[in-house]
């Protein structure tokens, strides 16, 4: 390896460091974080390294590339290692909802729910003191096989245990974590409390798996020593300036300045590049599936990344449940078996905030018996090396190709912010500014995060379909975050009338509402000939105007049609929420015809 100057003075500060000093290499998409670490294992042959990787696909090729004096693992398997190496096995798997039931026998959905994350936040916190007797009895249940063991459940025993009982520091003399932006505090404590040397690594604005319990440990993290890696040797640079664009906005206004941002220089040698994959990456598992049905009638063609029975499996049961009638569940799904209809299934996800049955609901209402089909066409999809691959944004991570098309799920970043901005927030006791803004902002700063990792998996090229590829310029989006604020304040000051309606007699209202919406689905029925001809009008005028799809819909919007997605093609609905679909209104407006239009 031929290293820069940033690598080389990581390399030096590295064989200064002393037994229990830390440093931290804030790393860059691209920047050949592994290829430095292995560098610092071949500097430092008299020393023993661990190399925590975040999962086992890593650890296992991390084996087969760092010098002898390292050994790499996952966290979890060193706990693992430790508690069960010999002996009999607990049954692994997660805890339900409807597991606690027969424990906690009088608690509603709602409750339960909120002891299980109880349960959950104390597996991934550094305390070592439980918080609630019910948590300790989870615990114990747990133990005596009554209910299963998750996988942080065998961690966090691991972290409960004394620095000699782990005996990290007789084994090893610095410990290297990689993706040190996703470690949770449990984690965090059973690193921190190891007397040997410490170098985390990774990139700050790759951390995603907030909704997991993660948080950005290099951030949070005191070190004696901080660096950088800049250089990324993964994409063009003008990609890497579509990352620097929305970080160095966002991070300005979220930080004033106090947490500088880095930006990324392109080190790319295009001539070694052999990838000529085109990756579409979703924000959500709906729009995979999607593109799945897009491309059925070519699935050798193309490779999915995550597995289709993870992107399938949930929907195809919430299917069966709500259409079927089905009522024999078991196992992940055995809950479904108490919940009677549609309501039940949607007020128990809301309840216990499961958003991946209201994604599946929505999957299922869209495709129905389809579903089968498209699970066995996904199956299909399975040639690594297809010119054409599917995934979404969290299963990117680590991936590149050489063009990427973003889909148009991701959410709009300049509402979200000022959505964050203005929503009410409760604040800790004691927490800074900074930890404030982390707090308001949390879901925000996930999005972001999520469309920096998308963006920079392109190497050579980048389509984005997103509402965030209009804006190329820092005063193009700060205009549209002028218009997002006007938006969101109007949004508030018409939920504060609403308030102040139903206070004086929202019934009155509603009232007059329904006999005006009658009115004009009556006149809707009497008028129809003539309003349909003047919608298929509007739609001719609006192709023959428009030069790419995105304008299309904007006309349509312009002229009171808004555009539904439905499981084979479009509706066009009016502002009074007539709809009908392309095929009724005629083949010339259908969905195919008129993309075929707009691609000519």
């Amino acid at each position: 390896m031929r290293a820069s100057s940033e690598q080389t003075e990581i390399i030096r500060a590295s064989q200064k460091l002393q037994p229990g000093q830390v440093m931290k290499i804030d790393a860059c998409a691209g920047s050949g974080k592994t290829t430095t670490l292995v560098a610092v294992a071949n500097a430092n042959p008299q020393k023993r390294f661990l190399y925590l990787a975040f999962n086992r696909s890593i650890a296992d090729k991390a084996n087969q590339v760092f010098p002898g004096n390292t050994r790499a693992m996952t966290m979890h398997s060193m706990a693992y290692r430790h508690f069960f190496r010999g002996g009999e096995r607990p049954q692994l798997a997660a805890i339900k909802v409807d597991m606690l039931q027969d424990c906690f026998p009088h608690k509603a959905n709602y409750e339960l729910f909120q002891l299980l994350n109880r349960y959950k936040e104390f597996l991934l916190s550094a305390e070592h003191d439980f918080p609630s007797r019910e948590v300790e009895k989870i615990f114990a249940l747990v133990a005596e096989g009554n209910l299963p063991m998750p996988h942080d459940h065998y961690l966090k025993l691991f972290q409960l245990l004394s620095p000699e009982e782990q005996g990290l520091g007789r084994r090893y003399d610095c410990i290297l974590v990689d993706e040190s932006q996703d470690c949770n505090p449990v984690t965090l404590s059973i690193i921190n409390r190891a007397p040997c040397s410490r170098i985390f690594v990774g990139d700050s604005h790759q951390s995603i798996y907030g909704f997991r319990g993660a948080i950005n440990a290099l951030a949070h993290q005191r070190a004696d020593v901080t660096l950088h890696l800049t250089n990324s040797f993964r994409a063009r640079q003008p990609i890497l300036d579509k990352a620097n664009l929305y970080m160095q906005v966002f991070m300005g206004m979220l930080y004033d300045g106090q947490v500088p941002y880095y930006p990324m220089n392109s080190m790319i040698n295009e001539e070694k590049l052999k990838n000529k994959q085109t990756a579409c990456i979703t924000r959500t598992n709906s729009a995979l599936v999607d593109l799945i049905d897009e491309y059925r009638k070519r699935p050798e063609r193309v490779y999915l990344v995550k597995k289709p029975e993870d992107v399938f499996k949930t929907a195809i049961a919430v299917k069966e449940f709500l259409f079927d009638r089905r009522r024999d569940f078991v196992g992940e799904f055995k809950f479904l078996n108490r919940l009677q209809g549609k309501e039940e299934l949607k007020d128990y996800a809301e309840s216990t905030a499961d958003m991946e049955i209201l994604s599946a609901m929505k999957i299922a209402e869209n495709y129905e018996d389809d579903l089968y089909d498209l699970l066995d066409i996904a199956r299909r999809m399975n040639e690594p090396e297809a010119p054409i691959v599917l995934t979404n944004a969290h299963t990117s991570k680590g991936l590149e190709w050489h063009t990427v098309k973003l889909m148009d799920d991701f959410p709009d970043l300049g509402f979200r912010y000022m959505s964050c901005r203005f929503n009410p927030v409760r604040f800790r006791p004691g927490m800074s500014h900074l930890e404030q803004q982390d707090e308001r902002f949390k879901d925000f700063i996930q999005e972001l995060n999520l469309y920096y990792v998308a963006v920079t998996r392109a190497q050579i090229k980048l389509v984005d379909g997103t509402d965030n590829g209009a804006y190329q310029s820092r005063e193009a989006i700060l205009d549209h975050l002028d218009e997002c604020e006007a938006t969101v304040r109007k949004a508030r000051d018409r939920r504060k009338l609403r308030k102040d309606r139903e206070s004086e007699g929202e019934s009155l209202v509603r009232n007059n509402r329904k006999h005006r919406r009658t009115s004009e689905l009556r006149m809707w029925e009497t008028e129809r000939g003539t309003v349909l001809d003047r919608m298929r009008k509007n739609i001719r005028d609006c192709v023959d105007s428009a030069h790419d799809f995105r304008e299309f819909k904007n006309l349509l919007g312009l002229g009171g049609i808004m555009l539904q997605k439905r499981k084979n093609g479009w509706a066009y609905v009016d502002l009074y929420g007539r709809g009908i679909t392309d095929e009724r209104l005629g083949k010339e407006f259908t969905k195919g015809y008129i993309m075929d239009r707009l691609q000519g």
